[in-house]
């Protein structure tokens, strides 16, 4: 597996639709699986290449010059549990202290929302080092309750 940055706006289209579209459970609502494939184009892009294939990226955005924002990110279902989005993570950790943050966060749906496919990535989240943050219920909508989670580098 190789770990690499992607500069070129349609290349992170391609693969935010490819990893987004392979993730219902994640990202089944068509509108915002657009906003996230419209708006990763113009966010720094870390891919995960397989035997020429990408299966999965963090798309990354500042929040303010000490937090970056883990915009959206996946893998491809067939490579869960396989160490990709670990390396994935360790990669963006490192990415983040060079460029000089001090947390990164993400926005993910609260254990309260009750969801199987969610209870797997706040799993994730925490082993890779993240904090329940802030819980608001107004972020996402009144029916997902959204929570920020944390992480100091």
């Amino acid at each position: 597996m190789k770990i690499v940055e992607i500069e070129d706006p349609s290349l992170k289209k391609q693969i935010t639709r490819t990893v987004l579209d392979n993730l219902p459970e994640w990202f089944g609502k068509e509108d915002a699986t657009r906003e996230y494939v419209e708006n990763a184009a113009h966010y720094p892009f870390i891919a995960a290449e397989m035997n020429g294939e990408y299966v999965g990226f963090y798309s990354l955005r500042e929040e303010n010059k000490d937090v970056l924002d883990m915009y959206v990110l996946g893998v491809l279902r067939e490579y869960h549990s396989g160490g990709v989005g670990s390396s994935l993570q360790h990669y963006v950790d490192d990415y983040a202290k060079k460029k000089g943050y001090s947390y990164l966060m993400v926005l993910t749906l609260a254990a309260a929302a009750n969801d199987s496919a969610y209870l797997k990535t706040r799993k994730f989240y925490l082993n890779m080092g993240f904090f329940d943050f802030y819980r608001n219920d107004a972020i996402f909508s009144k029916d997902d309750p959204c929570q920020i989670m944390v992480k100091r580098l």
